[in-house]
Parts: C-alpha cells; sequence; structure tokens
C-alpha cells in the first residue's frame, strides 16, 4: 500500500512527472488518464490514500483504458505494489 509520505517523496512539482521515461512510454489516452489523476490528486491531497483507488477506477472509465495500465504506470514510477 502506497503512504502519504511515499507518495510526497515522487511527486516533487506539477507536471515533473510528465518528463519521466515511463509516462513517455504510456499511450496518449493513457497520458491524460494520468494527467487527470494527478490533478484530482492534486485537489484533496489530505485524502489521497482514501480515495487514490475510486479515482483511479473513474479515470479508467473516463478515458475507457483499463485501471491494471495506471496501476502499473504507478507501480514502475514509484516502486511500490499498490
Amino acid at each position: 500500500m502506497l503512504t502519504l509520505s511515499q507518495l510526497k517523496l515522487t511527486i516533487k512539482e506539477k507536471g515533473e512527472h510528465k518528463r519521466s521515461p515511463n509516462y513517455k512510454r504510456l499511450s496518449p489516452k493513457v497520458k491524460k488518464a494520468v494527467d487527470d489523476l494527478f490533478g484530482m490528486m492534486a485537489k484533496q491531497p489530505q485524502k489521497v490514500l482514501t480515495t487514490f483507488p475510486k479515482i483511479v477506477r473513474d479515470v479508467s472509465k473516463k478515458y475507457r483504458v483499463q485501471s491494471k495500465d495506471i496501476e502499473t504506470y504507478f507501480e514502475k514510477e514509484t516502486g511500490l505494489t499498490i
């Protein structure tokens, strides 16, 4: 499970996730989904841990991508299992 302090260490500043090699390998649809997910997490930083799974489901439905693709991105990016 991802802790808040571990998540904060992986996110340095807004839009920094777009510079990573893992992000650049994503399909355009998944990139949009990840961008939207980061935006939603920024709106409620105090509730990231409790709402993260729901946000992933909502974003995957909205952009018609597999939630597994988003989870795999975060696993590769953070080195943590979600």
